[in-house]
């Protein structure tokens, strides 16, 4: 189970919450374990999760009436019970119901797909008995469909949270006149800041991938090689290990990605970011083709030395303001005096997995960013120094009781590669395209 359930009751137990609304594919997935096609087509209202602060009621997962029926094949794809199907009515004769007294009617649940009874195998008649066992259940639409768990999970009077409050108005507007739901966007975040164990092991194993294809990436670098065939490189290797990439983000001499090729000796930065079964990777790095210069080598050894500040001194309970400063002090007397930056950030189902300012709220407005036992961050450590070049180190990290536990290998050594020319004839991107 991805949900961190303690962590989520005792945060709805703070909040005055009987439940929780999921609306956005990412929370839909993070209480219920679910991630289906109409998420991965980032349709958000099509599916609802629900989660009751009452043990003993039951949790909601509201799908098409197609999805719902590949639990049968899959009952594993959530832990939640209540697995609440809709069926849109497609034809004008089923709209004729009276919205102020009475549901809509759902056509009738399933496609109307031939079937040949002269072949049916035994696994074919338990899915016609499942389908039958399940009709007339469905609902017009997935927020009718939401409306029958909140009464069915007892919360049709309650207080409840979503990431998007917009659907207490929709579902008052059909019936549930007593319901509240609050604004709970920020909830959802807290919650997630603390991993469970499922989602700790989802991390290392997002984390070694993302170590690997930036160190495959390395491999492959040529002096005067288009910056764009790096992207390529390490979106491929990604895809080879089952996971998908969302950037490789380089920077030398100041140009962003994807712009001119690579120069002998000037450092090259790297900041690759992927995820595995959508949690992510976020990794920083710095290499170059050919030989460094001494003032590059000293300042390598000083930004090692603030991320070895990092990993003695974070401990939960500790801010991110706190930790920002001491890295940049360390870095400064390590002989780095123009260092200046350093940010934290926790890391999970999203880029940055914490409470974020938004609307109203001001930069800083939700407090102090606080470290947590079992949240996992990375630390931000840029640098551009116009004249000169860039820098960018960031490794992952995991919380514990008592300090950290990186899931990277935070070797920030410069990675020297030989200043060998670009041959486009031997370019990995091209003859795997060939």
């Amino acid at each position: 189970m991805l949900l961190n359930k303690e962590r989520a009751y005792a945060i709805m137990d703070r909040e005055g919450l009987d439940g929780l609304i999921a609306v956005s594919p990412v929370n839909i997935y993070y209480l219920s374990d679910y991630w289906g096609a109409l998420m991965r087509m980032k349709r958000t209202f099509y599916n609802y999760a629900l989660l009751p602060r009452d043990p003993s009621a039951k949790a909601a997962i509201i799908v098409s009436g197609v999805e719902h029926l590949r639990f049968f094949h899959r009952p594993d794809m959530t832990w939640m019970p209540n697995r609440l199907p809709y069926v849109h009515p497609v034809y004008l004769d089923r709209r004729d119901f009276d919205p102020e007294v009475e549901d809509p009617e759902a056509v009738e649940y399933g496609m109307k797909w031939p079937i040949n009874y002269d072949k049916l195998s035994p696994r074919d008649e338990e899915y016609l008995a499942y389908m039958e066992d399940h009709k007339g259940r469905a609902s017009v639409n997935a927020t009718y469909a939401l409306k029958k768990g909140l009464i069915e999970a007892g919360l049709a009077n309650g207080r409840v949270g979503s990431d998007d409050p917009r659907i207490g108005g929709w579902l008052q507007d059909i019936g549930l006149t007593d319901l509240t739901v609050t604004d709970a966007y920020s909830t959802f975040r807290e919650i997630r800041m603390a991993k469970s164990p499922d989602e700790i092991e989802l991390m290392r194993t997002v984390a070694k991938i993302n170590e690997d294809c930036l160190e495959a990436v390395f491999d492959n670098l040529r002096v005067g090689m288009p910056r764009s065939e790096l992207e390529v490189i390490y979106n491929t290797e990604v895809a080879k290990r089952g996971a998908r990439a969302l950037y490789l983000a380089t920077g030398q001499s100041g140009t962003n990605n994807n712009l001119g090729g690579i120069l002998e000796n000037e450092p090259i930065t790297f900041d690759g970011l992927c995820e595995y079964r959508n949690y992510h990777g976020d990794l920083g790095r710095v290499a170059i083709c050919g030989t460094p210069r001494q003032d590059l080598v000293d300042r390598m050894k000083a930004i090692d030395v603030g991320c070895q500040t990092v990993l003695k001194m974070v401990k939960p309970g500790i801010t991110g303001s706190e930790v920002s400063a001491a890295v940049v002090d360390a870095v400064k007397k390590a002989g780095f005096e123009g260092f200046f930056f350093a940010t934290p950030h926790s890391i999970g189902l999203e880029h940055s997995d914490h409470p974020l300012p938004v609307g109203p709220t001001l930069p800083g407005g939700n407090g102090d960013f606080v470290f947590e036992e079992n949240m996992v961050f990375s630390l931000d450590m840029p640098y551009y120094e116009i004249g000169w070049g860039n820098l960018h180190m960031e490794d992952q990290i995991l919380v514990t009781a008592n300090g950290v536990e990186p899931l990277t290998n935070c070797d920030t050594s410069l990675r020297i590669r030989p200043a060998t020319p670009y041959d486009r004839a031997k370019s990995p991107v091209l003859t795997q395209s060939a």
